[in-house]
């Protein structure tokens, strides 16, 4: 049994898991149905927006966090991740107010300051860890904070299965003609009502995140792996920071960057818009709410799990969580390409399955495992970053970031025109390239850390021998 981790470290992580959980629970929600909902508001007004700009939208998002990663890291210089951290919550809660108006105007505006919130937050996170966790603890820490702050899919599907309940039980003339539109689109309306109702609940659990991030604690934990204080120069670590876009290290983990990235694209808005475009579907009024609250229960149970048994086996938030999440990748991927038009991605289809079709216990199945997968990747790339360059862990944070975030670029900007199988079957092959790189870089990591645990013993010994010659002599 392994020594317990102090409170005060649970404290930090959790407080910053709940932090978490409030930015996201306005973006995760609306990134299930942003696709759906843009598509609603073209059909009846197609000259306010054009009907992908979810789709392209969150190519834009990524986009900008792409770019803003570059720099994050020498911000650190003059601000402290907690800076970062407020920061970044005031751009999530602006991400809410365009369901208020939806133009395109706006749309994209505050996608690219949800893109640069985004990338605060992610390094702010991050380096907010390393400074409230040692060595023995990272591992739990970051599955702590993430199972906590993945907590957002299920506020959201609660949010989302309230609004539709209340939406159904007004029967406003509204709904009841949008019928037309129903069987035209094949897929499901959402209505303008709906629409507020979710903007003004979202802008309201984005403030109180504004005031959890104002409440972290700032001292950093006596033997963290990294100080929060830097002293460094800005162009300086803006240098670093290009030159760890190519170093061979951060090179190896690419692959499970590009794995992070085409997953959390699929099971956050991919695969429910292809449910909600699935015109067999359409009666399912629930399922933003029933594959929210499956993907929500997936990503904070496997955080839990791995943040239980990384307390009590070194070493399980590495090469078991990968191969966990590599194999439920795969049997999700199996369940989505047997129960879902090939076309579903791409536009409303009354197209049939392959094997059987979809309802809310499945579409609950395949939500719960997606979110696993997804914590799993997400989990093993925050530990891998904080290991595999010592010397460079900001950078390494943001870099690995920015490979993530183009590939969320790429899978979007190309979402109109995707197919389902390339999704179904190319993930899974990614996976297991994935999982053979990672098992490499992790061997290099172990043979890297007993390496500098031996010259720092021998340090210490040839110090102690010196005292020791110093006190005879």
């Amino acid at each position: 049994m392994l020594s317990p981790i102090p409170k005060f470290e649970l404290l930090c992580a959790a407080m910053l898991g709940f932090a978490q959980l409030c930015m996201n629970t306005a973006f995760d929600a609306e990134a299930f149905i942003l696709e759906s909902v843009i598509h609603s508001v073209h059909e009846r007004e197609p000259d306010r927006i054009d009907p992908y700009a979810g789709y392209y939208g969150q190519a834009v998002i990524y986009g900008s966090f792409l770019t803003t990663s570059l720099f994050t890291p020498s911000l650190l210089n003059i601000w402290t991740p907690k800076i970062l951290l407020v920061i970044s919550s005031f751009c999530f809660a602006a991400f809410p107010f365009g369901f208020l108006f939806i133009n395109s105007y706006y749309h994209y505006f505050s996608t690219v300051v949800l893109g640069v919130g985004k990338a605060f937050f992610n390094l702010g996170c991050t380096t907010y860890l390393t400074s409230h966790s040692t060595r023995r603890s990272i591992e739990s820490n970051v599955s702590l904070q993430w199972a906590i702050g993945c907590g957002s899919l299920i506020l959201g599907a609660m949010i989302l299965g309230g609004m539709t309940w209340i939406s159904e039980d007004r029967g406003f003339e509204n709904l009841k003609n949008s019928t037309d539109i129903v069987e035209h689109s094949g897929g499901r309306v959402f209505d303008d009502f709906e629409i507020r109702l979710l903007s003004l609940v979202l802008i309201a659990v984005s403030i109180l995140a504004v005031i959890i991030v104002c409440l972290l604690p700032s001292e950093d934990v006596e033997n963290c792996i990294e100080s929060s204080k830097k002293d460094g120069s800005v162009i300086k670590t803006l240098k670093l920071t290009c030159s760890t876009l190519i170093s061979p290290k951060i090179l190896q983990i690419v692959p499970l960057c590009l794995l992070c990235g085409f997953n959390a694209s699929c099971f956050m808005s991919i695969i429910p818009t292809s449910m909600h475009f699935n015109q067999n579907n359409f009666r399912m009024t629930y399922i933003p709410a029933v594959y929210g609250l499956g993907a929500g229960v997936g990503e904070v149970l496997m955080g839990m799990i791995v943040s239980e048994l990384s307390k009590r086996i070194q070493g399980f938030g590495l090469k078991p969580t990968m191969v966990i999440g590599s194999v439920i990748l795969t049997v999700y991927c199996a369940l989505l390409h047997a129960s879902t038009p090939m076309e579903a991605p791409m536009r409303p289809t009354s197209g049939e399955p392959i094997w059987f079709y979809q309802s809310y216990p499945l579409i609950f199945l395949i939500a719960f495992l997606a979110g696993t997968s997804d914590c799993c990747f997400n989990g093993v790339r925050s530990v891998i970053c904080a290991l595999v360059m010592p010397s460079r862990r900001a950078q390494s944070f943001s870099v690995s970031r920015m490979y993530q975030a183009a590939a969320c670029v790429i899978i979007f900007f190309f979402s109109p025109t995707i197919p389902l199988y390339i999704y179904t079957f190319g993930l899974p092959i990614l996976a297991v390239c994935s999982t053979i790189v990672f098992f490499k870089v992790v061997n290099s990591t172990n043979k890297m850390e007993r390496k500098m645990t031996t010259e720092t013993w021998l340090e210490q010994e040839r110090n102690s021998s010196e005292r020791e010659i110093k006190e005879k002599c």
